[in-house]
């Protein structure tokens, strides 16, 4: 199969000597942990408990230098329950069984050299375009220290369903390669991910429903329920025929979860992916999509003269799906690579688990939220960790490439918390 831009950029494979990967995790486990002097109580908490993390002792953590190359990137925003600011539902809301805690978060990758620079200077979109404005309204934080709010080539939506029935998620992760040819890459993931939120903010979580006692009315002719592969189709079409992105290419994660149900429905198509984390274990974890190594499956949108010449056969029915029933205090993470190129599952389920007891008698704290921030900035510690050795590093050797230590890349985060109402 020919894929056009499929292969990662900026993956470094190859690039650094042989190594014995059995030998060295030996080394590294009785390696001195590096404490830096901004550490922060999180990361105190992980060095007490790094025992936690399955085997992986050596806790590589944010030295003072990568704070500084990551201090202007790493953003975050506490969402409110159900935020969708385009929202046209005309229902009464009725008190749902299910609450969901959102969190949000991501760092855009440095470029640390000129020759990781895009060749042309790409073109993103005006700023009174109606995409960039719904960007710019999700990109924005509190915290006013913070000087960028980039995401990256990657982007994400938190969309609240019809009549509060619940809330639709989504992630995607552009095609970098792309800005070679003058494109910028972060195009299509973003306008992907607006028309994808349009749609679920006009559909239900799950099956429309109506309760007389409640006072809430029936649906109405023009409600509807779209299913995550649904909404990703309908974007992916409504992408193809928007004529500020000319081409591009992104891969698509798409959470629906029903907070009458309290059921979660998800697709997944490429290496973006999904995890429920439940008590003390992973309950689930959405395996990615690649045709092979570094090329994750993607949906694309090609210039007509490429057409001719390139077959690109990923569509959204392509996607993995899954669905389950939620229980109180799951997890959900979704994200793009830049998480799972650079922290092991148990390392996710030791944060979960420390930062559970470190706000255990803090109620009011957005767990999600928290969650969300400390998973961004352990990927990005571990991105510079040379002396960890990452999954990425771990995919590498499998396939015959030599690569050493963590994958710098984008990394966004969406988190939700399921809270049952009693």
């Amino acid at each position: 199969m020919t894929l056009f831009r499929g292969a990662r950029r900026g993956a470094s494979v190859g690039k650094f000597p042989s190594w014995n990967v059995s030998s060295h995790l030996n080394a590294r486990r009785y390696s001195p942990i590096y404490v830096s002097p901004t550490l922060s109580r999180s990361n105190q908490l992980l060095i007490n408990n790094c025992s936690l993390f399955h085997g992986i002792a050596y806790i590589m953590l944010l030295t003072q230098q990568n704070r500084y190359l990551f201090a202007n990137r790493i953003t975050s925003r506490v969402l409110p329950l159900f935020v969708s600011p385009h929202s046209r539902c005309t229902h009464s809301a009725p008190r749902r069984p299910y609450k969901i805690e959102i969190g949000v978060s991501f760092a855009g990758k440095p470029a640390l050299d000129a020759q990781q620079l895009p060749k042309k200077k790409t073109i993103a979109f005006s700023r009174d375009h109606p995409i960039a404005q719904w960007r710019n309204s999700l990109i924005r934080w509190e915290n006013k220290k913070l000087r960028s709010s980039s995401a990256g080539e990657d982007f994400f939506y938190v969309a609240q369903s019809i009549n509060n029935s619940g809330v639709s998620l989504g992630i995607a992760d552009g095609v970098g390669g792309w800005s070679e040819d003058g494109v910028d890459p972060s195009l299509f993931s973003q306008a992907l991910m607006y028309y994808a939120s349009k749609h679920a903010s006009s559909s239900w979580a799950g099956e429309p429903d109506f309760d007389p006692i409640e006072g809430t009315s029936p649906p109405g002719k023009n409600d509807k329920y779209l299913s995550p592969v649904e909404i990703m189709s309908m974007a992916y079409e409504d992408v193809l025929n928007e004529p500020s992105v000319e081409c591009g290419s992104s891969t698509a994660c798409i959470v629906n979860i029903d907070a009458q149900s309290g059921k979660l429905l998800a697709a997944n198509l490429g290496d973006s992916s999904f995890s429920i984390l439940r008590s003390s274990s992973i309950f689930h974890e959405q395996k990615p999509q690649t045709h092979y190594f570094n090329c994750p499956r993607q949906l694309a949108k090609l210039l007509p003269t490429q057409r001719p010449h390139l077959r690109i056969t990923d569509r959204p029915e392509h996607a993995d799906t899954f669905s389950t029933q939620l229980r109180h205090e799951d997890l959900i993470i979704l994200s793009t690579d830049g998480l799972g190129d650079n922290v092991h599952p148990g390392e996710i389920l030791a944060l979960a688990s420390i930062l559970r007891r470190g706000t255990a008698d803090q109620p009011a704290v957005n767990f999600a939220q928290v969650f969300a921030d400390k998973l961004v900035e352990y990927a990005v510690g571990c991105m510079f960790a040379y002396d960890k050795i990452s999954p990425f590093e771990l995919s590498a050797r499998d396939e015959g490439f030599k690569h050493i230590g963590g994958k710098i890349d984008d990394v966004t985060i969406v988190t939700a918390r399921i809270i049952e109402n009693i």
